[in-house]
């Protein structure tokens, strides 16, 4: 990580997500775009939701991710959306960045079986206004 100073929501490699699902370091010429402040948060907490729990411990990571991917297969009806709505509340408060969430809705995608939008309002430990917004394609 990039650390500058006085950066409170902190500075990192700026990754760029494409439709199909991949996730590739942003390049400007030889170098590696960087990304700070809210759009770093909301960079970060997307990178949270899609990586399993426990899948980064080999690197001493093991509690960072979430517990999203155990939703995948099963249907979107209204517990499994509270429970998967659990999931995403849980892996977003882990991170320090977040003071608090004002507002988080998980909703079954229209004509997408298995896609779900996650839309979430929060306050940074900075006193900034967050907005994130992820699909999620949970089909087996």
């Amino acid at each position: 990580m990039i650390a500058k100073r006085n950066d409170a929501l902190k500075t990192d490699v700026e990754l760029s997500f494409s439709d199909d699902g991949r996730i590739d370091l942003n390049w400007s010429g030889p170098q590696m775009e960087t990304i700070s402040g809210t759009k770093n948060l909301i960079q970060a907490l997307t990178l949270r939701l899609l990586v399993y729990r426990g899948e980064l411990s080999a690197t001493g990571h093991p509690r960072y991710g979430s517990r999203v991917r155990e939703m995948i297969g099963r249907p979107l009806n209204q517990a499994n959306l509270d429970l998967l709505r659990r999931h995403v509340r849980n892996a977003i408060q882990e991170d320090p960045r977040v003071r608090k969430i004002h507002a988080l809705s998980v909703t079954p995608r229209r004509g997408e079986p298995g896609a779900v939008d996650v839309y979430v309002k929060l306050l940074a430990s900075s006193d900034e206004e967050v907005t994130l917004s992820v699909g999620l394609d949970l089909q087996a």
